[in-house]
């Protein structure tokens, strides 16, 4: 599994979460992902692109010394922004579907969106396409 792979792992499972959390007082660790430690050193970079995008909140990242991963997301809720994003429709095998069902898909297994279609170059590419949009 490539680096890429592994970030849109790693970003469908933060987005699922929030989705199911909704708007309310959280805090998001790495094991609440459910992804084995090859996956930590992903979640720190892929928070902070998220919010750097603008698809996510947070109050504040607090990040621990005991290495990749460790540490807390204080308040992360999906923007506007993010919900309207998880809204669209994309194209994947040729067939429309809502953005947030192919993350879902994503989110409660291990597949990468490049295993659903390569129709938007990953999710990193669909939400770039998305935005655009």
């Amino acid at each position: 599994m490539t680096d890429l792979q592994k970030s849109e792992i790693v970003i469908a499972r933060i987005l699922s979460l929030l989705v199911d959390w909704g708007i309310q007082e959280t805090e998001l660790r790495f094991s609440e992902l459910e992804l084995d430690d090859s996956f930590a050193p992903f979640f720190f970079p892929c928070v902070e692109w998220l919010q750097s995008e603008q698809i996510i909140r947070v109050s504040r990242l607090v990040k621990a010394i005991d290495g990749p991963g460790s540490g807390v997301v204080l308040r992360p809720v999906l923007t506007s922004e993010g919900f309207a994003i998880l809204g669209k429709k994309i194209t994947v095998d040729g067939e429309p579907e809502v953005l947030s069902n192919v993350i879902e898909k994503v989110g409660s297994s291990d597949r990468s969106l490049w295993q659903f279609g390569d129709a938007i170059g990953g999710i990193l590419g669909g939400f770039t396409k998305s935005m655009g949009n």
